[in-house]
């Protein structure tokens, strides 16, 4: 009887346990790393919404205004990069990023750049945009110019992202924390802060 109930309650448990997330990789359970990179998207999915007052001076939400101070942000400064510094400080992922975009790009593990997938995107990447080109390789993008957070992928062609710093139509500096969709292509740069 008992082996009964624990088998019942094992075969119940099957169907959530491939329901919530399990690597594809067939590991056993989610890394540290994997776990703090899905507390880092919802902290992310948390300060959508949120609204700068204007010119890079503040922000509608003092608590949060609080916290961007707290990882180094001042009064006028561009802050997606600080916005992303602050997702990863909550959700306790160690990284080299500043309030500069371009430490927002980390050299160690390169997940997608120049067009070329390298290995899969997960939640919780770095993610940064490039908006200038080289004069003596047109077909590649530098000056990288914005940070966000992978948030998730449709499909390859595009990530969906958490950004400070930009507006509903995408610009780097922008009015608010928005969800946006980036496709994926040469001046999109991600990468995993794992390493």
């Amino acid at each position: 009887m008992a082996k009964t109930i624990i088998l019942s309650y094992l075969l119940l448990l099957i169907p959530l346990y491939a329901y919530t997330g399990v690597p594809s990789d067939n590991s056993d359970c989610l890394t540290e790393y994997q776990e703090k990179a899905a507390i880092a998207v919802q902290i992310a999915d948390s300060f959508e919404g949120i609204k700068e007052i204007g010119n890079n001076q503040g922000f509608d939400n003092k608590h949060f205004e609080r916290m961007m101070l707290d990882v180094g942000w001042w009064r006028g400064a561009a802050w997606c990069a600080f916005a992303l510094k602050l997702v990863y400080k909550l959700a306790g992922i160690e990284t080299t990023v500043t309030g500069w975009s371009p430490t927002a790009y980390n050299k160690r593990h390169i997940i997608f750049t120049d067009g070329k997938l390298r290995e899969p995107i997960r939640p919780g990447d770095s993610g940064t945009l490039s908006y200038a080109k080289y004069r003596n390789n047109p077909k590649r993008f530098k000056a990288i110019g914005h940070a966000f957070i992978v948030k998730k992928t449709v499909g390859n062609s595009a990530v969906v992202t958490g950004e400070g710093n930009t507006d509903s139509d995408g610009a780097r500096e922008g009015n608010g924390f928005y969800e946006k969709i980036r496709p994926l292509n040469a001046n999109i740069h991600i990468t995993r802060w794992d390493k």
